[in-house]
């Protein structure tokens, strides 16, 4: 047990070094894998692990039995599909409910959030979530102040509870036992993502850019204060780690570019900077293309990020975020899917000695890695960064 909290104890000195831009003794690796992925490795079933906790701990145990990694999310999935049930989900389809044992989750998409909606959202968020929102995705919740959906407000606020002290069981867990840190504490979302993901839909606030565009605004200014309590909520204290942040609808091309600065970036900036006054740094997941955008992000605190490399110009982005924030990343998720593991370490070997000479690199995928991605590649980007990562 010393000896892994010895081990622990280098890792983690070993990443928040690099976070903020010095050189350890090897570039850290961090790899976000899917609870697909994982269980694929594990040799669990899709629908076991979406729906019994325990087997969902387990798988991530049993990969780190087979790959030699640095550090974890947390249990396998996300998404603990019990705790949907529960409520009456709509918006997801889960591996043994609605899809075959073996196929990834589903997110249903939806304008949840009604054009009209908004003045109501605006005035109070709250309240409207509770009495509008959630009877429509969850139908155990739709008649409100009914016994059912008492019943099913407590399974739900129950479940929750559940599921965040068994992950951070399991983390203490992967610890103690193989010696393996958190990649992250915390998540949280651009505010322009938290009204396009999951209230309006992409085609419904795409609408609004143009028929409502101060409504949008007054929204996203409503959402900024809460998204960063939620962020330092989950992070349940902890300000050593990063917070998660998937960035989705930022990503060129989804707007122009008038449209990013003035709807997309400016609540943004306030939820990393809010997030950051309270010692909190920001991965700043950006899959897909954020090329146009570095200049602008650059304007952000330093260290205050670590900005992650998908499709985005890495030599653009060391050019210009370089040496001001961590970079990570840019391992292409096609390759690990599709290459070979020659070809996987002759990439890292490239990546390291073109990106991470100076210090403040991580190495990871470009974006989740799914349950497409070879075993064996997987061990050979990370038999590559321990050879090739040495400072």
């Amino acid at each position: 047990m010393a000896d892994m909290e010895r081990l622990a104890e280098e890792r983690k000195k070993r990443y928040l070094a690099a976070m903020n831009l010095e050189k350890p003794d090897r570039v850290p690796i961090r790899l976000n894998f899917s609870g697909e992925f994982i269980t694929k490795v594990a040799g669990y079933s899709f629908q076991e692990t979406y729906y019994d906790w325990d087997k969902n701990v387990d798988a991530t145990s049993r990969m780190l039995e087979r790959l030699d990694l640095e550090m974890v999310v947390g249990a396998a999935n996300l998404w603990w599909a019990t705790l949907h049930d529960a409520v009456g989900a709509k918006y997801l389809r889960f591996a043994g409910r609605d899809l075959d044992e073996e196929t990834m989750f589903q997110y249903v998409e939806g304008a949840y959030m009604l054009p009209e909606d908004y003045d109501d959202f605006i005035a109070n968020p709250t309240e409207w979530i509770a009495t509008c929102y959630l009877p429509r995705i969850q139908s155990e919740l739709a008649e409100p102040g009914s016994y059912r959906a008492a019943a099913a407000m407590i399974k739900g606020a129950f479940g929750m509870a559940q599921q965040f002290a068994g992950g951070a069981a399991a983390t203490a867990l992967y610890r103690q036992k193989y010696g393996v840190i958190p990649s992250i504490t915390g998540i949280s979302k651009a505010p322009f993502d938290t009204l396009a993901d999951t209230l309006r839909g992409l085609s419904g606030i795409m609408m609004d850019l143009y028929q409502r565009p101060d409504k949008v605004k007054e929204a996203l200014e409503v959402l900024v204060p809460h998204n960063i309590f939620y962020g330092m909520a989950t992070a349940q204290g902890d300000t050593d780690y990063p917070l998660f942040m998937p960035l989705h609808r930022g990503a060129y091309p989804f707007m122009k570019m008038e449209q990013w600065k003035e709807f997309y970036w400016p609540t943004l900036k306030q939820v990393i900077e809010g997030l950051w006054s309270n010692g909190k740094r920001t991965m700043f997941y950006a899959e897909n293309i954020w090329t146009p955008y570095l200049e602008l992000i650059a304007e952000l605190p330093e260290k205050s990020i670590i900005f992650h490399v998908d499709q985005t110009d890495l030599d653009e982005a060391h050019r210009v975020l370089g040496g001001r924030f961590c970079l990570s990343g840019n391992v292409p998720n096609s390759l690990l899917a599709f290459g070979t593991p020659e070809e996987v370490k002759d990439y890292v070997k490239n990546l390291l000695e073109r990106y991470a000479q100076d210090g403040g690199f991580i190495l990871d995928a470009g974006a989740v890695i799914l349950d497409d991605a070879k075993e064996e590649n997987i061990r050979a980007l990370v038999e590559a960064g321990q050879e090739y990562g040495v400072y």
